[in-house]
């Protein structure tokens, strides 16, 4: 009895130490992505790429607009945007005159000092000029260019105002001994981008996927189609026809961008061929919204939207994965603002998609419904009440259909994950699936088990880790466990 006691007492106090130190590796996890968005924050100007589209002069310029012309000045228009997004986020105007000279940069401060009194805020997401005048000296150069802007309000105010708009006119630039400079910018017009719906119905059984080997940010550097095509015929037999996958802006904004979009379209019609159908998720693993970046946002639209929307497969896109985490620690206004802002380019790059966006909680949906084709969040929340969340989500929802993109059960339990528990996981996954059966589709988190766990990823709580690292359905090994047949199994969606 007595050796019984020393033994329980050992084993609490264990457990004692092992949660402090988890919770120790969670608190230095947080002081980390603080510091990490701080240096965000105060980064200096980002090394920036064209990011403008040209048209041919409709007449002779007296001075031939070549090729390099269009690289440096695109260059500077794109670097005199990103230095004003830049400025309205940290109040410091000099970033200002390294591509603003003359009457722009008065107006350019000016427009700073606006912006921090009022808490108004102005980003440019692409460019598209023609040249209209180019000094034979190559001196003075002007275009008229057709800009996307996104305006809102931030900070403590009672008008939440947000717009997109098409801004036209024309830039006068200067060629002065540091380059191309912003001179002045006369607008002539400014339109609304109006978009409309595109309604999505149906339902699915889907499963959130990554290679077992390759989870997160190894998916793209280590496309293996063979793999892919394997574990598809996994899904087919899991009676699975709806598979969620996950594409990160990086890889698709680098220079070498051709061969990612090539996997990409070779994955989506493999998906067809299986007869499965896509929800592609963008900006997956995003780390900051910081408006010189929204530029590049847009581009990364711009190269995936119309492969998405000419491939059969893709039923919806999702355009961000769990936005309100980020709310804390960016800005509840900046990070709505910028949904709003990349719904609007998406559809104006794909009309026919429906989009939608996937939110950490039932809660978060009911919130921030917003104007989205397809309703969908996660429900990782107590089992019990997934039914009444699913419940109070469709009410608000309307007409619109609700997916729950990622609903999952880990088999790791405590003691260091002895004794295993694939019974109780389960278990779990047939309730959960048992208590949202009403919804138009439910997708799992994950076919696999990853034997490695990016803690930039997920952080670097061993718990944590452990705990990602078992929530699939099938061993990294290939072994299925019990949750498997409970997903085959599922009568889902019962109607």
């Amino acid at each position: 009895m007595r050796f019984a006691l020393i033994i329980s007492a050992f084993v609490a106090l264990l457990g004692l130490v092992l949660w402090f130190a988890a919770g120790a590796y969670s608190a230095a996890q947080k002081r980390t992505v603080t510091y990490r968005y701080i240096g965000d924050a105060l980064a200096p100007i980002p090394p920036a790429l064209t990011r403008v589209t040209w048209d041919e002069p409709e007449v002779p310029l007296a001075r031939p607009f070549s090729p390099v012309d269009a690289r440096l000045i695109g260059t500077s228009l794109t670097e005199a945007w990103k230095a004003h997004a830049i400025a309205q986020q940290s109040g410091e105007t000099k970033v200002l005159e390294r591509r603003f000279a003359g009457v722009a940069l008065e107006r350019a401060e000016q427009s700073i000092d606006d912006a921090l009194a009022h808490g108004g805020r102005m980003v440019v997401l692409s460019q598209h000029a023609r040249p209209v005048f180019f000094h034979l000296d190559g001196s003075v150069f002007q275009a008229e260019v057709e800009m996307v802007v996104a305006r809102f309000m931030t900070g403590d105010t009672a008008d939440p105002t947000y717009e997109i708009t098409h801004d036209r006119g024309i830039f006068t630039l200067l060629n002065e001994a540091n380059g191309w400079r912003v001179f002045s910018y006369e607008r002539r017009a400014v339109e609304p981008v109006v978009t409309e719906p595109a309604p999505w119905r149906g339902t699915m059984k889907g499963v959130n996927y990554y290679p077992s080997a390759t989870p997160w940010r190894d998916f793209w550097p280590t496309f293996d189609l063979q793999t892919i095509a394997e574990d598809f015929d996994l899904l087919r037999d899991l009676d699975a026809d709806s598979v969620r996958i996950f594409l990160t802006r990086e890889t698709f904004i680098r220079d070498d961008y051709e061969t990612a979009l090539e996997n990409l379209s070779d994955m989506l019609a493999l998906a067809e061929q299986k007869g499965l159908r896509v929800v592609p998720t963008l900006f997956d693993l995003k780390g900051d919204y910081n408006l010189s970046g929204w530029t590049d946002d847009a581009l990364f639209l711009e190269r995936v939207m119309p492969t998405l929307a000419a491939a059969p497969a893709v039923a919806f896109v999702d355009v961000k994965n769990e936005p309100d985490l980020d709310f804390t620690y960016h800005g509840e206004e900046t990070v709505l603002a910028w949904i709003k802002s990349m719904v609007a380019v998406s559809r104006s790059l794909a009309p026919d998609m429906p989009l939608t966006v996937g939110w950490a909680s039932a809660e978060a949906a009911k919130d921030y419904l917003l104007d989205f084709d397809v309703i969908t969040y996660h429900d990782y929340a107590p089992i019990d009440g997934a039914g009444d969340r699913l419940a109070e989500v469709q009410l608000l929802a309307g007409d619109a259909p609700v997916v729950v993109t990622e609903i999952g059960e880990t088999d790791y339990t405590a003691l260091l994950g002895f004794p295993s528990s694939q019974t109780a996981q389960a278990n779990r996954l047939h309730a959960r699936l048992s208590a949202l059966a009403g919804a138009d589709g439910v997708m799992v988190w994950t076919l696999y088990d990853f034997p490695t766990v990016d803690p930039g990823v997920v952080g670097s709580s061993p718990w944590v880790r452990r705990l990602q690292a078992r929530f699939g359905m099938i061993m990294a090994d290939g072994t299925e466990k019990p949750a498997a047949d409970v997903f085959r199994s599922a009568a889902f969606p019962i109607r």
